[in-house]
């Protein structure tokens, strides 16, 4: 008798589970491979559009759930609600690296003894 694996969102490993897909959101860097993963799980077990909507927020946590729950896209469509999870990201980052190039110009000019 061969054991065959559950399809769709109830064939979809636990949250909790060790090999369940993570991401975390103090780690944004993250977020490609955590897409990657989550994607191939789901398709795996054959999720629709809509369900791959409703089962990505389970793998995030309560912060980042409440804020991609508010995304456009989160009640029917994968594709538009990934594409504003990574635009929200990609700014987030993009605002980090300059604020970051701003500090590293400023320690250089302290350095100079230029700061007044």
């Amino acid at each position: 008798m061969s054991m065959s694996m559950a399809t769709g969102v109830l064939g979809m490993l636990a949250p909790e589970s060790r090999r369940a897909p993570e991401f975390d959101s103090r780690n944004p860097e993250e977020l490609k491979e955590f897409m990657e993963e989550f994607e191939e799980l789901a398709k795996r077990h054959g999720l629709t559009m809509k369900e791959k909507t409703k089962m990505v927020v389970k793998y995030v946590d309560k912060e980042m759930k409440k804020f991609w729950k508010r995304l456009e896209g989160y009640r029917d469509d994968y594709g538009i609600l990934k594409r504003k999870i990574i635009e929200a990201y990609s700014k987030t980052l993009l605002e980090d690296k300059l604020a970051v190039a701003k500090l590293v110009k400023l320690v250089k000019k302290s350095a100079k003894g230029s700061i007044c």
